[in-house]
Order: structure tokens, then C-alpha cells, then sequence
């Protein structure tokens, strides 16, 4: 991987709402050079860092469900729950057939984005998810992108080469809706 494709991969990690203190006083960093390189790579690394970032995706929007005031931000949460949990199942499917199980909970640096989330005030709640939402979506293009150009042929470069462009398209989608919030 190119140095400027992981340091942007790793910016946008760190631009996910994770900061040095965590609103449960938490100390997270986001990952670090090795292991997104590894998460690029390597199959187990990938599988592990994709079903994290795939449940934040789904828990984040379970929360807006919950919290939102904005039916355009509970119509995308809604797409994001149904498309996440489809992406969630495809990717078992195609770890399990490598001999991999991917962890279930999140990893720390998701969790902390978590955390943060459900920490924030209600009038802030839309666009602290929105923003967490461009953030998870520019990692996992990025992630998706990257394993699928060098990751190792198998099931999860297939499944990662064929969920990039819907993730594609969620990034786009969440753009204009986290600009307009802003």
C-alpha cells in the first residue's frame, strides 16, 4: 500500500470520533500503521477489522433509530441496518470458508466511536451520527478497497471486491446529508 493511501486511511480512522479521551474517559487511538497494513493484508486481520467496523455500522444505526429526530437520517439508518446486516452475513459465509471467525464485539477504537454517540446531547445527536457515519464509511472504502487491490485471493477478497461499491455508494449517499446537518 502506498504511504499516502494508509496515512489518509489512517486519518480518517482518527477523524471517526475517536480522541485520546473517550466521553467514558476511556484512552483509545485509532489503529495503528501496522495494523491497518495488516487489516489490508492479511485475512484474519481483515475479517476482524471489517465485522467491527460492519457492527458499528449497524449499532450506530440501531441508536438513531432510537434517538433521531430527522427522517432522513432514520431512512438512511434504516438502509444502513438492512445493508449492514446483508454485508454481515456474505462476510461469515466467506470467512468461515477461509477457517476464520471474526470477533463480535467491536474493536476499541469502534467502541470508543460508540461510546461517543450515545454520550452525545440530543440536539447534537444527527449530526454526531452523521459525521460518524462519513467517518466509518471513508474507513471502510478505504479497507475494502485496499483488501480487494492486495489482500490474498480467496473468499474474502471476493466478498471485499464485491461490498466495495455498495459501501461506495453509502459514502455517497451520507455526504450530502452530513454537509446539509452541519
Amino acid at each position: 500500500m502506498n504511504a499516502k493511501l494508509l496515512a489518509f486511511v489512517l486519518g480518517v480512522a482518527a477523524a471517526g470520533g475517536v480522541s485520546a479521551q473517550t466521553a467514558t474517559g476511556q484512552d483509545v487511538s485509532p489503529p495503528s500503521q501496522e495494523e491497518m497494513q495488516a487489516a489490508l493484508t492479511t485475512p484474519q486481520a481483515f475479517a476482524e477489522r471489517a465485522a467491527s467496523a460492519n457492527e458499528f455500522e449497524i449499532q450506530s444505526s440501531q441508536m438513531a433509530l432510537e434517538r433521531s429526530q430527522s427522517q432522513d437520517v432514520i431512512a438512511f439508518a434504516e438502509r444502513m441496518i438492512a445493508d449492514h446486516q446483508a454485508a454481515g452475513e456474505k462476510m461469515v459465509v466467506a470467512a468461515s470458508s477461509e477457517g476464520l471467525t471474526p470477533a463480535k464485539q467491536l474493536m476499541p477504537d469502534h467502541q470508543a466511536q460508540l461510546d461517543n454517540l450515545a454520550a452525545a446531547a440530543a440536539e447534537d445527536f444527527d449530526g454526531a451520527y452523521l459525521g460518524a457515519q462519513l467517518a466509518a464509511h471513508n474507513e471502510a472504502v478505504m479497507l475494502f478497497e485496499g483488501y480487494a487491490n492486495q489482500g490474498a485471493e480467496g473468499p474474502l477478497k471476493t466478498f471485499a471486491t464485491e461490498t466495495l461499491p455498495a459501501l461506495q455508494g453509502h459514502l455517497q449517499e451520507v455526504k450530502p446529508l452530513a454537509e446539509t446537518d452541519t
